[in-house]
């Protein structure tokens, strides 16, 4: 017995309550594991179960879920309409403005070089696209041609009086600027600028002319297209909203009961109202893959009637970037069924 006190007395005093310690925190390891394991096992077969309950509701109600991804494609094919429209009218308005420059006119007695260092520092201007040049004399040529088509002269002595008469043309400036809206910078360089000094025509430029009222009126124009189509995306993507929230309302109270039942045993709120958000997720999937169809096919078409001077760019934006396209319509068809049902479930499924 002595023996056995002696043998106990030499062991360090905290040797075995580390060894507890560390199988304690082995287990303890353990068992968090298990309960994760489990857990996480528990939120797949939920998942799951959830995604075969949405895929059979979907099914059940055919006839709902049809109308649903009726009314949810056309809203989307209108949404891709107006996206292609604003595109092409984007695409037609930039060729307008390409078109649209104001003259300045210089008198007739300024030099070539005079004009030449105008251009030159009219072009360092950031707002200045293209300054092209035009002389008297050529000027001159034009009118007398413009004149003696448009009055049918043939005569060849009248004709020979017209190029005889004295030369009353300026020099004419034709500008183009980023902006047909902002001419600032081009007037504060016309009225100060030292090289324009005494060098300006009777005639005024055409940006303080009635021709300026013509292209505010244009840039009118784009700036109501751009609105009318943000604000056509937005009433139908209202009206998809409230399509499937009737939808999703009338699924919701064809299985009340059933939904009664879940409550009553203590299912989750996603257990309950993740069936509905799922079958919303497929009305927007198979809308969006449709709406996507009919877009791409339907801009594809409309080349040879529209022309392909307008529709060309939209075409080969969309050829460049369709998966993008696809992705972007996919996202807001799946959003348009997901927030409307949770505006339904949260109403009609009151689970705290």
């Amino acid at each position: 017995m002595g023996k056995d006190l002696g043998k106990t007395t030499d062991r360090p005093a905290d040797m075995q309550p580390t060894k507890l310690t560390k199988k304690q925190e082995a287990a303890a390891s353990k068992s968090r594991l298990k309960r994760i394991t489990k857990a996480r096992r528990h939120s797949i077969r939920t998942n799951n179960r959830v995604i075969k309950y949405g895929a059979k509701s979907f099914v059940r109600n055919a006839w709902l879920s049809l109308a649903a991804i009726a009314m949810m494609t056309i809203t989307l094919v209108v949404l891709v309409a107006t996206v292609v429209a604003t595109n092409v009218l984007g695409t037609a308005i930039k060729q307008v403005e390409n078109q649209v420059d104001y003259s300045i006119y210089i008198k007739q007695t300024a030099t070539t070089d005079q004009i030449a260092n105008i251009v030159s520092r009219m072009e360092a201007l950031d707002s200045v696209t293209e300054v092209k040049s035009k002389s008297p004399e050529t000027s001159n040529d034009e009118a007398i041609r413009k004149m003696i088509k448009d009055n049918n002269i043939t005569d060849a002595d009248n004709i020979k009086v017209l190029y005889q008469a004295p030369n009353m043309m300026p020099w004419i400036l034709n500008v183009k600027v980023t902006d047909i809206d902002d001419t600032t910078e081009l007037e504060n360089f016309v009225d100060n600028d030292s090289s324009m000094r005494n060098m300006l025509d009777a005639k005024e430029p055409t940006y303080k002319s009635e021709n300026r009222n013509t292209v505010n009126r244009i840039a009118g124009i784009m700036n109501r297209i751009r609105l009318v189509g943000l604000a056509a995306a937005g009433v139908f993507a209202i009206i998809a909203i409230l399509v499937v929230f009737n939808t999703i309302r009338m699924s919701i109270f064809n299985r009340k009961e059933e939904i009664y039942m879940m409550r009553l045993v203590g299912a989750s709120r996603w257990f309950i109202i993740g069936p509905f958000v799922v079958e919303a997720s497929f009305y927007g999937i198979i809308s969006s893959i449709v709406a996507a169809l009919v877009g791409f096919f339907g801009t594809f078409a409309l080349r040879d009637p529209i022309g392909s001077a307008l529709m060309d760019p939209t075409i080969e934006l969309m050829r460049n970037n369709w998966l993008y396209l696809s992705a972007a319509i996919m996202i807001i068809g799946i959003m348009i069924g997901v927030i409307s049902a949770l505006l339904a479930t949260r109403k009609y499924v009151k689970v705290r």
